[in-house]
């Protein structure tokens, strides 16, 4: 039997030329010869480049829409927040103005309180004229030791002793009125003049109201300035008006308002 020799398989080595031509006018090329080692070298190489770069584009897309993403809810935070704090410089400036109208409503308040409290207090002083339509006015004395009242005359104006009086003589149909706002202290009688009616004032002042007429008022009652606490008729004509400052008769002249 014989055998028969199979020829030998060379292996060829691959090589791999690249040309490199350049544009200038000597039309020069440059060759670069590599084996088929660095030539997959250089494939691989290039490729791990590419895929980097690949991945680096990829993940710098995914960065930029993570980054638009995160952008526009933070467009949408501010755009929210300036909306609630327009909504707030509005609910602001609306507390704004309802402060204001409350100070001023409580200012106007305090003010209009100031002025009730000054006219009160001005009504509470007896400068009102104690009578209802006109009266003679006579200035008098009253001793509590003597039984009568001494009038006033040019003889005894230096000499007549006791408090203070004035004594008015009005006509029937008129009324003696509180000269100024009050509560009534006492409604007593009275030796010389029948009947007494006294008005605290509860400003050191006590007007006091002398009159043989019904006393139309009672203790502990709040009365105001003008009120009527004795009807003048045919048998009373005759007022006997006093005031007390802090607890001191004062002549009535020096404090009531006279016309007329």
């Amino acid at each position: 039997m014989s055998t028969e020799k199979k020829p030998r398989k060379h292996r060829h080595k691959r090589h791999y030329t690249f040309m490199v031509i350049s544009g200038d006018s000597d039309g020069s090329t440059k060759r670069l010869h590599l084996n088929h080692f660095r030539t997959q070298l250089l494939a691989y190489t290039a490729f791990g480049i590419a895929l980097v770069i690949i991945c680096y584009i990829i993940h710098s897309a995914i960065t930029i829409n993570h980054l638009r993403s995160i952008e526009l809810e933070q467009k949408a935070q501010i755009d929210e927040l300036t909306t609630e704090s327009a909504t707030l410089e509005a609910s602001n400036g609306e507390l704004e103005t309802k402060v204001q109208q409350l100070s001023a409503a409580l200012n106007q308040r305090l003010e209009d309180e100031q002025i009730s409290a000054e006219e009160a207090e001005t009504l509470a002083i007896p400068t009102g004229f104690p009578l209802t339509g006109t009266a003679s006015m006579t200035p008098a004395v009253d001793d509590p030791n003597e039984t009568k009242v001494t009038k006033i005359t040019e003889d005894n104006k230096d000499t007549a002793t006791g408090n203070p009086l004035v004594l008015f003589d009005s006509a029937a149909g008129n009324s003696v009125i509180a000269a100024g706002s009050g509560t009534v202290q006492t409604v007593t009688t009275d030796v010389k003049f029948g009947n007494m009616v006294t008005i605290d004032h509860g400003n050191g002042y006590i007007s006091i109201y002398r009159n043989m007429g019904d006393p139309l008022v009672t203790e502990g009652s709040a009365i105001d300035k003008g009120d009527i606490i004795f009807v003048i008729s045919e048998d009373n004509t005759t007022l006997g008006y006093q005031i007390q400052q802090n607890e001191q008769y004062i002549n009535p002249e020096e404090l009531t308002e006279i016309n007329g």
